[in-house]
């Protein structure tokens, strides 16, 4: 029916407006990150200088405020558990694309010719990202690859499909916004789909509060056996 249809539109958007807005996560993010390239998780970049030099002391300060809020922009980690110092840089700067990528795609014979240089920006990007494009560069660059540009990519890429993050929280933000929002008939497809959704909302709601119960449950005898 088309009261259905425009359920099933609504759903869709409330979803795509839920996992953008509320949760403020990019649509570029649910692909995997390739090493080479702008990663899955970039927010800010930094105009990089067109000599392949590193990032300033200023530049390297601010990137390590963007990686600290927004994450690695390969791997979106935050480096909030890592053992390094409080006051030790965790992120670096990555040049995208990176100096032996740009120094391929630069060498070209029409780009030559042209003047046409490629631009680089800065990313912030944790150590452990840092040190796999590099290894996997350096193999590549010695091995005379001919496309550096698609070594990071591919079966290469970071796959964080298995990460939890807060974009994940989205279908159940839309099933709770979702209830009661359409009329909720005791026949036809409307009714059903309305229903689903809130038996849905009331088996997490008793899940988690059997969860809870048992956790106070469990302190109290903790408690009750030290006292």
């Amino acid at each position: 029916t088309c009261n259905y249809q425009i359920y099933l539109i609504f759903r869709c958007i409330l979803g795509l407006l839920t996992y953008k807005t509320i949760f403020r996560s990019n649509y570029s993010s649910i692909s995997p990150s390739s090493y080479t390239a702008r990663g899955s998780f970039a927010r800010i970049g930094i105009p990089a200088p067109p000599n392949f030099n590193y990032a300033t002391r200023l530049q390297r300060e601010k990137l390590e405020q963007i990686g600290r809020w927004w994450g690695c922009h390969t791997c979106g980690s935050r480096m909030i558990l890592s053992n390094l110092g409080k006051n030790k840089p965790k992120f670096h700067g990555d040049h995208i694309p990176p100096v032996s990528v740009a120094k391929q795609i630069n060498s070209r014979w029409y780009r030559q010719k042209l003047g046409w240089k490629v631009s680089q920006k800065f990313y912030a990007q944790c150590r452990n990202c840092s040190n796999k494009q590099g290894g996997m560069l350096s193999k590549a660059v010695n091995a005379g690859h001919r496309n550096l540009h698609r070594v990071g990519s591919g079966e290469n890429s970071y796959f964080h499909g298995r990460r939890l993050r807060i974009g994940h929280l989205t279908g159940g933000a839309v099933a709770v916004l979702s209830v009661g929002n359409i009329g909720s008939t005791d026949d036809g497809k409307e009714g059903e789909l309305v229903e689903a959704s809130r038996d849905r909302v009331r088996s997490f709601q008793n899940w988690t509060e059997d969860l809870c119960r048992e956790l106070k449950e469990r302190v109290e005898s903790v408690w009750r056996a030290f006292r």
